[in-house]
């Protein structure tokens, strides 16, 4: 916190195996920030939720449009995919909304315990370090989104797992000899 009480709003952030979930919240001055749940923590972060998931999956090599569309590949033509972050820690983030909605919350498969309906189009998701969030949702399409995460979790965690085996027929090399000449390097 700040010296006005206020919480701190950070500049930069990487999501990483404590976060939890992050979606879209104006500051006092109607930016658009990024709300994140790390661990027991609360804060904003001065970037758009995309732009938070796109600048950590660009430093691990990749961008919110590749894994979107790898996602696509494994699983079908799924809207509101879910996408991978980080396999090795164990990172999968899956939507409520279109990644185009301001107030699309993505929340961290891992930490998702369980949930309970709270009437037709409510949800009330049970999340580690005790936290709870109720969504305007129905149970079952908050659940079938998680099981689509599971689902491309399990699927790429097989394929990374699993040997890849090449056959190379063996040729004989090339001789490449040195000549004198035009072009001095002869392949025989």
């Amino acid at each position: 916190m700040n010296r006005s009480g206020k919480l701190k709003t950070l500049q930069e952030y990487l999501i990483n195996e404590k976060t939890v979930l992050l979606t879209g919240e104006y500051d006092d001055f109607g930016k658009l920030c990024t709300r994140v749940i790390e661990g027991s923590d609360t804060f904003l972060v001065a970037l758009k939720p995309m732009q938070v998931i796109n600048n950590t999956l660009q430093l691990l090599g990749s961008n919110f449009h590749s894994v979107r569309e790898t996602s696509k590949q494994i699983l079908g033509d799924v809207h509101m995919c879910p996408i991978k972050v980080n396999c090795n820690l164990g990172i999968w983030l899956f939507p409520t909304k279109s990644h185009n909605n301001e107030f699309c919350v993505w929340f961290s498969l891992m930490h998702v315990k369980k949930t309970k309906p709270l009437g037709i189009r409510r949800t009330e998701v049970y999340l580690s370090y005790h936290h709870t969030f109720i969504i305007e949702m129905k149970e079952s399409s908050f659940n079938h989104k998680r099981q689509k995460a599971e689902d491309l979790r399990e699927a790429m965690l097989k394929n990374t797992q699993s040997p890849l085996t090449f056959y190379l027929e063996p040729r004989k090399g090339f001789c490449i000899c040195e000549d004198e000449g035009r072009n001095p390097y002869k392949i025989k």
